[in-house]
């Protein structure tokens, strides 16, 4: 007992004593926003603000080349060039949110590079340039940077010729290396807001896994303290009983016309007490099991915005803490995949059994399987090794009408009572 005086605490010194921590399995708080958010994700973003301020300031220079009361077309195609940058980057932050597929993603950045230095050539004010400052800031929330990064260096060229073309060379030099300075920096500072995003992501969900892993753990542990309770009581009370009554019911016979009411009470009494023990270990027995219940709530990620359900027969138990944990890693899996693949809302975790086998499955309304993409990945080939040391078997199929399925069948066959 550390930071305690163990006189206060009513422990006698010389006394051993074992700590244990509790496991509290109520959802982590913390989960209050997708697990898939980014801090570009939304319009209203935290990256973004500033984004929209920055096209502020370099719409606002518009002002001052308007010119005739009747703008010119080169001004009117600028001017829509950059009011089409600014609906792609809202473009962007709104399908980052709902977490679409990259390629969307990469479309929107593409197009915002492309239309930058239409905007730069047509207004003729390099700080239409700042719009490829924004758009390098949008490459962290890219997987796959190469097209937008291939289109950013085609607008930097596009800059530097015009620079070249309309200020003189030290000059152009000069802002044209300012920003690509500009560029890089943003990039570099919105990669670092990506990667602690993902960083917290990360850690919140060893977190959860941790305190799964924990309940299990702690299950077990209970199962083994049943188990050896009834062995205890089986093998040292009963047996003494037992003896106990022989010894009584030989007493019995060999004084049985002096045998007092005492000693036949005794031997009634001792009946009794071995028929309660019976009964105590026959159901410490029943519940020598391992209820999943605990560890696979542990495992909700308590998202506020995709519903999480869970549906756990009272009868779905495991005898070996082994099969429970298999069982544990493909609910895991399937909540992993559902949330940061299939971009679902709606999970269903179900654990169930017959007469001779658990089924665990994991559904989901999200974007379901791809025709392009194998179902043999690491994870799901981790998982069949797992469940084939028990001559298990695992799943990956569609779902009607959307979504997919992950279904875990074990053999455990019900135990009779």
């Amino acid at each position: 007992m550390v930071g305690a005086d163990w006189r206060r605490e009513g422990v006698p010194k010389g006394t051993l004593v074992l700590w244990l921590p509790i496991v509290d399995t109520r959802p982590v708080s913390t989960f209050s926003t997708l697990d898939r958010r980014t801090p570009g994700a939304g319009l209203l973003g935290p990256l973004n603000a500033p984004a929209y301020v920055a096209w502020l300031a370099a719409a606002s220079s518009l002002l001052g080349h308007a010119g005739p009361p009747i703008p010119s077309a080169e001004w009117a195609f600028g001017f829509a060039a950059s009011v089409a940058f600014l609906i792609a980057l809202a473009a962007r932050a709104i399908l980052e949110e709902r977490s679409v597929p990259d390629a969307a993603l990469s479309a929107t950045v593409v197009f915002q590079a492309a239309v930058a230095p239409i905007s730069l050539w047509a207004l003729n004010d390099h700080l239409q340039a700042i719009l490829l400052v924004l758009v390098a800031a949008q490459l962290a929330a890219l997987r796959d940077r190469r097209l937008a990064v291939s289109m950013l260096v085609l607008a930097n060229g596009a800059l530097f010729a015009w620079l070249y073309q309309s200020q003189p060379t030290p000059k152009a030099t000069q802002l044209g290396l300012a920003y690509i300075a500009f560029e890089l920096f943003a990039a570099f500072v919105t990669r670092a807001a990506y990667t602690a995003q993902e960083s917290r992501h990360a850690m919140l969900r060893t977190n959860r896994e941790l305190r799964a892993a924990r309940a299990l753990v702690a299950e077990g542990a209970r199962a083994q303290e049943r188990l050896r309770l009834s062995r205890e009581l089986h093998d040292v009370g009963g047996h003494k009983l037992t003896a106990l009554k022989l010894q009584l019911s030989l007493e019995t016979r060999t004084q049985a016309a002096s045998a007092s009411g005492t000693l036949r009470q005794c031997l009634t009494l001792a009946d009794e007490l071995l028929s309660d023990i019976r009964m105590v270990v026959s159901a410490l027995r029943m519940e020598d099991t391992i209820d999943l219940r605990t560890a696979l709530l542990a495992l909700n990620p308590a998202v506020a915005s995709v519903s999480v359900n869970f549906n756990v027969e009272p009868g779905a138990v495991v005898a070996d803490i082994a099969k429970a944990e298999a069982l544990l890693r493909c609910a895991q899996e399937g909540l992993t995949n559902a949330l940061r693949h299939g971009a679902a809302t709606e999970i269903l975790v179900t654990l169930s059994r017959n007469e001779r086998e658990l089924v665990l499955s994991v559904e989901d309304n999200g974007a379901g399987l791809q025709s392009h993409v194998p179902t043999t990945g690491n994870g799901l080939r981790g998982l069949r090794e797992r469940l084939e040391e028990f001559q298990g078997a695992v799943s990956l199929d569609r779902r009607t009408p959307r979504g997919c399925i992950l279904r875990a069948v074990l053999p455990e066959p019900r135990v009779a009572c």
